[in-house]
């Protein structure tokens, strides 16, 4: 599966690519998704009975570990784990026809979820008829209007937390670009001003989700985390890469002590990480009681962790790696971004302390 991916994002993704979609494009590349859809990529959360590969979530944060180390400018993460929550809703034929549609490639899924940012007021849900209309806003919704469909949660007439399906072109919705650091991830605010639904749009047909609503932002965490790995795993590669062919008073950096014991800061932290990340993955297979925390860890072992292995990259690189012309900030963007959404490493390790003394 790695070797599949690697291949794949590193001829039709290279990071010239990134740029020229994130930064110089208009971050859509219809292509790039088609691609991804025709391999598989975007199915392999699916169950086998509804036409996906049925994997693990553990063998998801390998999909999504690549996605981070190729800096992929395309929701795949959000899409992937709204598949999960979406077949994880009771049977219907909406149900069927988005998870067909997500496995063919017709429709890439953001997330509008009040987790993100608790100071939003949120969105409320009000019966209209069998239909429902939503209204309110939720602030860094990812990819925002350039995804197809976003899963939105919104508050239900008794109190419940409700996830709806709603068109991202839909009439009544005003996107606004946070114009945040990392392109390869466009933040949007989501406005929805009485955006009318149908009745089957209710991913749990008007009942409670908020379970099914955390375990997608614990997972959602873990993916970021994952995605976090794999950046870091570049961002060392190209470190080690530069400092056995930069050469100075005659000899290649990497010669010097100082900048051995960088790289060395740098691979321990990189190996940290991968051991935080894989066992949350293990216990959100397991439904672990524990699965909170493990999460926490992960996402604790990769946010400050992960800017000091960017730091350290800019360090050995020099004055080269700051400037726009070299690839590597493309890189510590991501790892920085991926750090603050869903909570840094400070929030993180007060769940932490909440959930075990």
């Amino acid at each position: 599966m790695r070797g599949g991916l690697r291949e794949l994002l590193g001829r039709a993704c290279e990071i010239g690519h990134v740029r020229a979609v994130a930064y110089d494009g208009d971050g859509r590349d219809a292509e790039l998704w088609q691609t991804l859809a025709d391999a598989g990529w975007t199915a392999v959360t699916i169950p086998e009975a509804d036409g996906g590969a049925g994997l693990r979530f553990e063998d998801l944060i390998l999909v999504l570990e690549e996605a981070g180390r190729a800096v992929l400018p395309l929701p795949l993460t959000t899409t992937l784990l709204a598949a999960r929550t979406i077949a994880g809703a009771p049977p219907s034929p909406r149900r069927s026809e988005l998870l067909s549609r997500i496995a063919g490639g017709s429709a890439s899924v953001t997330l509008a979820l009040r987790g993100v940012n608790a100071e939003q007021p949120g969105c409320i849900a009000e019966r209209e008829g069998e239909a429902w209309q939503l209204s309110g806003s939720h602030a860094l919704v990812p990819y925002g209007p350039l995804a197809d469909l976003a899963l939105v949660e919104a508050t239900l007439p008794d109190g419940g937390r409700g996830l709806f399906v709603v068109p991202s072109d839909a009439s009544e919705i005003e996107w606004s670009d946070l114009e945040l650091m990392d392109r390869s991830v466009p933040q949007y605010e989501m406005s929805l001003n009485g955006v009318a639904v149908a009745a089957e749009a209710s991913l749990f047909a008007g009942e409670d989700g908020g379970d099914a609503i955390d375990r997608l932002l614990d997972e959602w965490r873990a993916g970021l985390a994952a995605e976090s790995l794999g950046v870091g795993e570049r961002m060392l590669e190209l470190t080690v890469a530069y400092a056995k062919e930069r050469v100075q008073f005659g000899r290649p950096i990497g010669a010097n002590q100082a900048v051995k014991a960088r790289i060395a800061d740098m691979a321990a932290a990189v190996e940290r990480m991968r051991a935080a990340v894989y066992h949350a993955a293990v216990k959100i297979d397991a439904e672990a009681e524990d699965r909170v925390v493990a999460v926490a860890m992960a996402k604790v072992a990769t946010a400050e962790p992960g800017a000091f292995v960017g730091g350290q990259a800019i360090h050995v690189h020099g004055g080269i790696g700051y400037t726009w012309e070299h690839d590597l900030h493309l890189y510590f963007k991501r790892i920085k971004s991926n750090e603050l959404l869903l909570g840094d490493g400070t929030t993180h390790l007060a769940r932490i302390a909440e959930a075990v003394l």
